[in-house]
């Protein structure tokens, strides 16, 4: 690993948080790919100290984007991360060895926001549309609406990688794209320069990987013990974020860096709306990835979606009552 590289991570691990290790826990830096209220109970389970309850020093790096985190991940700097699964699901394709083993939502947890002039997704014909990068969740998303109203991506409508979801904020007040899909709190930047909800994605209807908690399969076979810690923690930590508002705006605020009411409230209610308490993740989900990338890969029409994650471990503790003993149901 380069000098570079490993300034850059330590200078995330700082700037994002790592408690001091408890004798004999097991350091596991987390990545997350999204300042997005869907990451919440991650930095609930962080801010809380409860990782460490199940022998696990945490610390977050934040790497703006899934397609960057998979590099990363390929690269060794980071070994277990939150991130798209279509990223994960492209990577395996091309040749990756990328295993899902919890879901943080399953649903396009995105508000596409548009300028007021664009009073349908029809007329984003011939307009520029954000995303944060190709092959992320807001690139699915973005293309999967504009092929469910007839418009093809690259030919109909133009698409610009914006970096993130505030670069798009500001794309969109600037006017050098239209629309984009947008999470809390970046959302509510988008709402300041004038933009307007076009559709809920939530409410599509469809089945989505949003982010999943996902590592290589030779990490997740060596750390089997420890994978299953990471999911109580981290199940802990959205139980937590439910049953606690206030340790829950904290670690929030820590950081979006903002003790904003409004943007706290916003990210707040954006997180319990759009988490999964039982982070299973879904099926058709995975088949839906599947479908629309085969348009542009073949490997997709015949791959299956049980080739990319692997439910045993939420299903074990989901069989030994953990999760009736968070939820009590």
């Amino acid at each position: 690993m380069s000098r570079r590289r490993v300034a850059m991570l330590l200078a995330l691990l700082v700037v994002f948080g790592t408690y001091l290790p408890a004798r004999g826990a097991d350091r596991l830096t987390i990545g997350y790919t999204a300042i997005s209220g869907v990451f919440a109970g991650l930095w609930v389970a962080d801010h809380a100290g409860i990782f460490e309850k199940y022998g696990i020093r945490s610390g977050l790096a934040y790497i703006p984007a899934a397609s960057k985190m998979v590099q990363t991940m390929l690269g060794g700097d980071i070994l277990f991360a939150g991130a798209g699964g279509i990223a994960a699901v492209e990577a395996n394709l091309a040749g990756g060895d990328f295993l899902m083993v919890g879901a943080v939502a399953n649903v396009p947890a995105f508000y596409i926001l548009a300028l007021p002039e664009i009073k349908s997704v029809a007329d984003l014909r011939g307009k520029t549309v954000g995303v944060t990068r190709l092959a992320t969740a807001t690139d699915f998303t973005m293309r999967y609406l504009l092929r469910k109203h007839g418009l093809e991506p690259g030919r109909d409508v133009h698409i610009l990688q914006t970096g993130d979801l505030f670069a798009a904020a500001a794309a969109l007040r600037i006017r050098s794209i239209v629309a984009a899909p947008f999470s809390s709190p970046a959302d509510l930047q988008a709402r300041k320069a004038g933009a307007r909800e076009l559709v809920n994605m939530a409410k599509a209807g469809i089945y989505f990987p949003h982010d999943a908690w996902m590592a290589r399969r030779g990490f997740i076979a060596a750390n089997e013990d420890l994978v299953r810690r990471f999911l109580k923690g981290y199940s802990e930590g959205v139980h937590r974020l439910h049953a606690d508002r206030e340790v829950s705006r904290r670690a929030i605020a820590r950081i979006v860096r903002s003790t904003d009411p409004e943007v706290l409230d916003a990210v707040y209610k954006y997180a319990v709306d759009y988490i999964d308490k039982v982070p299973y993740v879904v099926q058709e989900g995975i088949q839906e990835v599947l479908t629309q990338v085969a348009v542009k890969n073949p490997k997709a029409r015949t791959a299956k979606p049980e080739e990319f994650y692997d439910n045993r471990y939420v299903k074990e503790l989901e069989t030994a009552g953990f999760y009736k003993q968070l939820w009590g149901k």
